[in-house]
């Protein structure tokens, strides 16, 4: 079965950057803004983004297809209160393949987070998963040496680590799947305008990936995205506010 519109066999979609913040158990349609949404993003311009979301996620995507989700899905600090974000995710069409972000502070043990998911939904970090015959790798990564926010002190530890942990899903990946498409999740883009190389490029090269999906850049910080064809690897910017709020389809090797 073909996509809506696109003429292709495939359908991987990726919309990253959720920020959901519900408080309890809603429907897709029954959410009442003043008591049950913990942190609205209205403060930054995301008028209900939620129903943004939903609305355009049903209008683009089916059952049959796949989501991409690269990180900061939910702003909830424990495990319990960000099962009800997965919930309503979960209402929505589509399986769905999620990794964490910077704030994902629920997932301290991935363990923990794939017990709780409901059924149609995975979890993924520094490991990898298969979509439509393609292999899914996954981490958060990390602020990059020589952008805005870097911190060599602080940073430089937690950015070698998390290239670290991508190489672990890759190698996993290569050796299980020698021959399937590689497709990567980060959070944090794996190069800027700013910097315009890192550990997390030269692993993908090293690695044979063909397309990088992140999100983390909103409003002015767009500006910084690179996107296109990089040193042979596909990137694409893919949180909410950057594709206004609706999934993109994902261009794959044929």
């Amino acid at each position: 079965m073909l996509n809506k519109g696109s003429g292709r066999a495939l359908s991987i979609y990726a919309i990253g950057d959720l920020h959901l913040s519900f408080n309890r158990p809603v429907s897709l349609y029954d959410v009442n803004f003043e008591t049950d949404v913990d942190k609205p993003m209205d403060i930054f311009g995301w008028e209900r983004h939620y129903e943004q979301v939903r609305d355009r996620w049903i209008e683009t995507v089916r059952e049959s297809d796949t989501v991409l989700i690269p990180g900061d899905i939910s702003w909830a600090l424990k495990l319990n209160q960000a099962r009800y974000d997965f919930d309503w995710i979960r209402q929505l069409p589509g399986k769905k393949v999620m990794s964490p972000g910077n704030h994902c502070y629920y997932a301290q043990s991935k363990k923990k987070v794939r017990e709780v998911l409901p059924e149609g939904m995975e979890w993924i970090d520094a490991d990898y998963t298969i979509v439509e015959d393609r292999v899914v790798a996954g981490t958060r990564g990390w602020n990059l040496p020589g952008d805005y926010h870097w911190d060599e002190e602080t940073d430089r530890k937690i950015y070698e680590r998390q290239a670290g942990r991508l190489q672990i899903a890759l190698e996993a990946a290569v050796k299980d799947h020698p021959d399937r498409e590689r497709i990567v999740m980060l959070h944090f883009p794996p190069v800027t305008e700013k910097s315009k190389s890192s550990l997390f490029m030269d692993l993908m090269k090293e690695y044979g990936v063909s397309l990088c999906v992140y999100g983390h850049l909103h409003g002015r910080a767009h500006r910084d995205a690179v996107e296109g064809m990089v040193d042979g690897i596909r990137l694409r910017l893919v949180s909410c506010d950057y594709i206004d709020f609706q999934p993109v389809l994902l261009e794959l090797q044929e």
